[in-house]
């Protein structure tokens, strides 16, 4: 796996991170550091502007990403007025991973279902490392905040979440995350973080 590396019949990390051991595969997963980018991860990008063909996305990692206008909408025209139209600068978007180049171009897209435009809402950035423990084991511990918080919650696999809902719940949803983040290797976290939803909703 990741963050490791093989001398003779020995293995060493070649990161400072977590090990996670299974059989026969191991990696190191980081503490900190950038997103690095998998085909078919779903990322929540900013777009920056636009190249000649398509736009080009701020997605967190060490490489922006690239969406073609044809991964946008397949008929798309490619003018450039149309593409500024389209997506202008600033506009924020959820799409997946399609392909990562040789040369480390990374081309996003759209096409895949539940990508789009993402309006309105708070976007909250994360280590992109701690996304797995904001998700949980089967999406515990994401689907027990969006129960309580009432609120569309959008997690990107590059460290960026989108949240809509009602201003104080949202509020505190973006509480419960920051602690999270902080205390990923917690007992009993998801528990702990339901109490405070609770107590915190409780004062609205």
């Amino acid at each position: 796996g990741e963050g490791v590396y093989k001398e003779g019949k020995k293995i060493y990390a070649s990161i400072m991170g977590l090990l996670d051991l299974k059989q026969n595969f191991v990696r190191v997963i980081p503490i900190t550091g950038k997103y690095v980018p998998h085909v078919n991860d779903y990322v929540i990008g900013m777009v920056n502007g636009t190249l000649f063909t398509g736009w080009d996305v701020d997605i967190n990692a060490a490489y922006n990403g690239i969406l073609n206008g044809r991964d946008y909408i397949n008929t798309f025209d490619l003018s450039q007025e149309k593409l500024v139209k389209a997506l202008p600068p600033g506009s924020v978007i959820l799409s997946s991973v399609r392909e990562i180049s040789p040369t480390k171009k990374v081309y996003i897209s759209m096409a895949d279902r539940g990508a789009r435009v993402l309006k309105g809402g708070r976007l909250l950035n994360i280590n992109p490392t701690k996304i797995p423990r904001l998700i949980g084991k089967k999406s515990s511990m994401i689907s027990m905040i969006k129960s309580e918080v009432k609120c569309t919650i959008i997690v990107g696999q590059n460290g960026r979440i989108w949240l809509d809902g009602k201003p104080e719940l949202v509020s505190i949803a973006v509480k419960a995350i920051e602690i999270i983040e902080k205390n990923t290797q917690m007992p009993g976290l998801t528990d702990h973080i339901k109490k405070i939803i609770i107590e915190q909703r409780e004062k609205l």
